[in-house]
């Protein structure tokens, strides 16, 4: 790392400047105030989100849904045309430049109707391609998530009962008798004679292991990523963004990014707190 970092600093390879350093740390410990109560620099980090983040996803959708497949896609059409190229690819499949052109023009037409959407007295022309997609997208989703959910789970359960060692046998032991047990426990249509209840209860402490070990899995995730964002307001409360670096320690120290934006954020909670000290409580 560099002794010192920059105010600014548009190299993508370099370390982060000061400038981004207490953006980073302005956001994040935002975000953490949260935690005291809803402040308006929460509601300014949300706020900043959700535009930065629209904003993205939407340039993001008109390159991938518009530029690309539109425009560039004439474009290249047109030149593979004036190079005697017989057929383009369209969808990964080879068809004449006519007839690519045509379907892309139909998709175009389809995007319009969408849109007539917007106008109340012509709505109902909408609803020709919402169900066109609707009707695609869930044939596709239908197959597809029947594979993976369906047929691959089925297929990894039809494991044999002798496995290659005792570990083996013992694991295939379990995933079969537990399999059965988890099944057994959503049977309806018998009564729950002493033999289903206990297969039954079985099933049930393995679904509360299974659904807790997804949970702790769940939980030890967001925990990785709290550890990585207190990592780095470490990193940005280090000597190499101090805006004192030749100070004394402690005040080297204080006057990097994290401290500074934590000292900020801390004082004019307190002092608002304290402003509203006396004031009757809202109602509701």
């Amino acid at each position: 790392m560099n002794p010192t970092a920059a105010w600014f600093d548009l190299d993508m390879v370099a370390q982060p400047d000061l400038l981004g350093g207490f953006l980073i740390c302005l956001f994040t410990l935002a975000i953490f105030s949260f935690l005291y109560k809803d402040n308006p620099f929460y509601k300014l980090a949300e706020h900043v989100f959700i535009g930065v983040g629209t904003a993205w996803y939407t340039m993001e959708f008109y390159e991938s849904g518009v530029l690309a497949p539109l425009f560039h896609y004439f474009h290249d059409t047109r030149a593979a045309m004036a190079r005697g190229e017989a057929t383009v690819p369209i969808g990964g499949v080879d068809v004449s430049a006519g007839w690519a052109i045509t379907w892309r023009l139909c998709a175009v037409a389809l995007s319009i109707m969408l849109l007539v959407r917007l106008v109340r007295r012509n709505a109902w022309i909408s609803r020709w391609p919402l169900a066109l997609i609707i009707g695609i997208y869930a044939a596709l989703k239908m197959t597809s998530e029947t594979q993976a959910r369906l047929v691959q789970q089925i297929r990894q359960s039809m494991v044999p009962l002798r496995g290659d060692d005792l570990l083996g046998t013992l694991g295939n032991l379990v995933l079969v008798l537990g399999l059965v047990c988890v099944l057994a426990h959503f049977i309806f249509t018998y009564k729950r004679t002493t033999v289903l209840g206990g297969v039954s209860r079985v099933g049930i402490v393995i679904l509360m292991l299974a659904f807790g070990s997804r949970f702790g899995f769940t939980v030890l995730g967001r925990i990785a990523l709290l550890i990585q964002r207190v990592a780095e307001l470490a990193d940005y409360a280090g000597p190499s963004y101090s805006l004192a670096p030749g100070a004394p320690g402690f005040l080297r120290t204080a006057l990097t990014p994290t401290w500074l934006v934590a000292a900020l954020i801390v004082a004019v909670l307190a002092v608002a707190a304290l402003s509203r000290r006396g004031q009757p409580a809202p109602t509701a």
